[in-house]
């Protein structure tokens, strides 16, 4: 029986980071959902649970830590990734408190992400 494709969801609020980092994720069988802000990750969460979130902290609007205390009320065993180009350690410090996993500095090394994003993958309880 195949494996089944890790569920990314990807919040990031430059339309061209992220169509390029799902393309990426895409390439290696990923299954991802696009986000261009929180309400939009908000849709995606009410129609799916996801393995690994990579969340941008600062956007117009709701920001990143608004996506996260979302994941965790409604899908606690996905696996967080704070994806920042600023470093802001309230929202940081914030964003550990609501118990992020990671955090990598924009723009990040593609490999690393997969493999950031497959290891974590594999820790969550029900990881195949």
């Amino acid at each position: 029986m195949p494996e089944q494709a890790i569920r990314v969801l990807l919040v990031e609020d430059n339309q061209g980071l992220l169509d390029t980092l799902a393309d990426v994720l895409w390439s290696v069988g990923m299954d991802v959902g696009k986000a261009i802000d929180a309400p939009a990750a908000f849709a995606l969460l009410a129609q799916g649970r996801y393995d690994v979130a990579v969340v941008d902290m600062v956007m117009p609007g709701p920001s990143g830590v608004d996506v996260i205390r979302r994941l965790k009320e409604s899908a606690p065993d996905t696996r967080i990734i704070i994806a920042t180009a600023y470093h802001d350690n309230q929202l940081l410090q914030e964003a550990r408190t609501l118990g992020v996993d990671r955090t990598v500095q924009k723009p990040a090394d593609p490999a690393a992400l997969i493999a950031l994003i497959k290891d974590l993958a594999s820790l969550r309880p029900d990881a195949r």
